[in-house]
């Protein structure tokens, strides 16, 4: 006989504080040992302020910021290595899924701490006093949350507020103090993708940021400049990777001279060094799948190959167009999967909303981050979560798979990207809603959470490690930091292909880059070394 919801939630929280405890310590010991040593000066500096925090109960609140291969995650690892070993207890969350699979025991911010979805001004965690959640958030030492610099600035205020109810209640001197006096490591980098806000303009998105909350006063920052990626590299190769880590960071920094484009106003279009760039030549589909996936038809089960390589585009129609190419141009039976759609009970006048849009129009609808109506899949191919099915054994949304059977009502496939590479797992169909704003109802689809990913939105690959990138680029960027994500997704210079679709051509080398400067405004400068 099941138990009922509050006593199941209940044991799951139990468990929860268990598993924060059963910590191999021995093998925590030998991976602090490990990766110690490998610290530079700046990573020491916030390693030893964070444990002394920790050390003497003083809590405080600490934002490591730092461009894409500074060894952010590397320095959280050695950290929760060092506490874990000790017997404390660290909670380590991202703001992403994918994010959360490179940090030990990782999870999603939201279902850690139970932050709502839709979040405004006042709102707070749903987390209750006297429950085993709130007794594990007064037990915990350690707080590290990774690309903090994607997440509304209401998420934080709504932990805060919470940590300083529930500790604030047993201990009311820590009441007032930042989220309870908990030590909290923050980290990010404002050069990427700021919160999203649907409709939102520059001011609401620059407004959504953390660092323009109250909270961002209390915060100590720390800046990693150092890249480990240069630091890896010998001869020819790392002054290649020290060059191209310069011109990345003052394009994230929009400290790279622009021009105007014609009847604009601002300058924004950037040019683009010769070596990243592919000369348009006939089929830019043809060309930037060519030069992206070289020989794929001979590669159509290598994991690695598929692995290591991406096509980025703005656009998620853009990104259904080559991907529907590349379905089309390889080998392999095609096996079809529709959608069952309607619109949710829930939704006001439904009847009426019914007759209005009968099945064929809802199966038309192509919502950002809902899987289509119609999903033409082969096996062999990539595809990718759209949601957190199960982060435990790595399916977050973001997770990159490749298709080893189709069966009637469920996936087998193999992990390629995360901390469960290798792992085979079953995706079944889920039920997904939407209430788009666009449109009068709410919709209910049923269907497999997947999308094929020889191709993905440049918002979609923030937090990815590409060696091969082919940016394809038919419309500009159009949002602050997309140009310097798409670019910072590649670890090598060298595997970086820019496909630049433009008429005039004054810019056939140029394309825009949108950067808020205001988003800066309080931290530290980068010096490009």
């Amino acid at each position: 006989m099941p138990l009922p919801s509050s006593i199941a939630s209940e044991a799951m929280e139990n468990r929860l504080i268990l598993e924060e405890l059963n910590y191999n310590v021995i093998e925590l010991i030998k991976e602090h040992e490990r990766c110690h040593p490998l610290l530079n000066d700046q990573q020491l500096i916030v390693y030893n302020h964070v444990l002394k925090a920790v050390e003497t109960n003083m809590g405080g609140v600490y934002f490591v910021y730092g461009h894409g291969g500074t060894g952010k995650t590397f320095l959280y690892r050695t950290i929760i290595a060092k506490l874990k070993s000790e017997k404390k207890i660290v909670l380590a969350v991202a703001s992403s899924g994918i994010a959360s699979l490179l940090l030990p025991g990782g999870r999603t911010a939201h279902s850690r701490f139970q932050i709502p979805l839709d979040l405004y001004e006042n709102s707070t965690c749903s987390i209750k006093q006297n429950t085993h959640l709130a007794q594990l958030m007064v037990q915990t030492d350690l707080i590290i949350w990774d690309e903090a610099s994607m997440t509304k600035r209401f998420a934080f205020e709504a932990l805060n507020k919470t940590l300083q109810d529930i500790i604030g209640y047993k201990f009311p001197e820590k009441k007032k103090q930042p989220f309870g006096g908990k030590t909290i490591i923050l980290g990010g980098d404002f050069r990427q993708i700021l919160p999203v806000i649907p409709k939102g303009r520059r001011h609401d998105i620059v407004q959504a940021c953390i660092n323009n909350s109250d909270l961002w006063d209390h915060c100590k920052i720390f800046m990693l400049s150092k890249s480990m990626r240069v630091r890896d590299t010998t001869g020819e190769q790392q002054a290649s990777t020290r060059e191209f880590n310069k011109w990345l960071l003052q394009l994230g920094d929009g400290n790279i001279e622009t021009i105007c484009k014609d009847g604009e106003e601002i300058a924004s279009w950037t040019r683009i060094p010769n070596q990243y760039l592919i000369q348009p030549m006939g089929d830019p589909l043809k060309q930037i799948v060519e030069s992206t996936y070289p020989n794929l038809k001979r590669h159509l089960w290598n994991e690695e190959y598929l692995r290591e390589r991406a096509i980025l585009t703005p656009l998620n129609e853009t990104v259904d167009e080559i991907n529907n190419y590349i379905v089309q141009i390889t080998e392999g039976s095609t096996k079809q999967y529709r959608s069952s759609d309607e619109i949710d009970k829930t939704t006001d006048n439904i009847s009426e909303q019914e007759l209005m849009y009968p099945v064929e129009f809802l199966n038309s609808l192509s919502i950002n981050g809902f899987p289509n109506h119609c999903l033409e899949l082969k096996e062999g191919m990539p595809i990718m979560l759209l949601r957190n099915i199960n982060p435990a054994l790595g399916m977050c949304n973001g997770t990159r798979l490749i298709i080893l059977h189709l069966g009637e009502r469920i996936i087998e496939a193999k992990i390629i990207t995360g901390s469960n590479v290798g792992s085979k797992v079953l995706i079944p169909r889920i039920v997904l809603t939407s209430d788009d704003s666009k449109w009068p109802f709410i919709l209910r689809r049923k269907q497999f959470p997947i999308k094929v990913c020889y191709a993905m939105t440049i918002n979609k690959s923030q937090g990815q490690s590409l060696n091969y990138v082919g940016l394809y680029l038919p419309k500009p960027v159009f949002s602050h930091g997309q140009l310097y994500v798409a670019f910072s997704r590649v670890t090598s210079p060298n595997g970086l292909k820019i496909l630049i679709i433009e008429s005039d051509e004054n810019y056939v080398q140029h394309t825009k880059n949108v950067v808020y400067h205001e988003v800066f405004h309080g931290l530290p400068q980068c010096k490009y070394t």
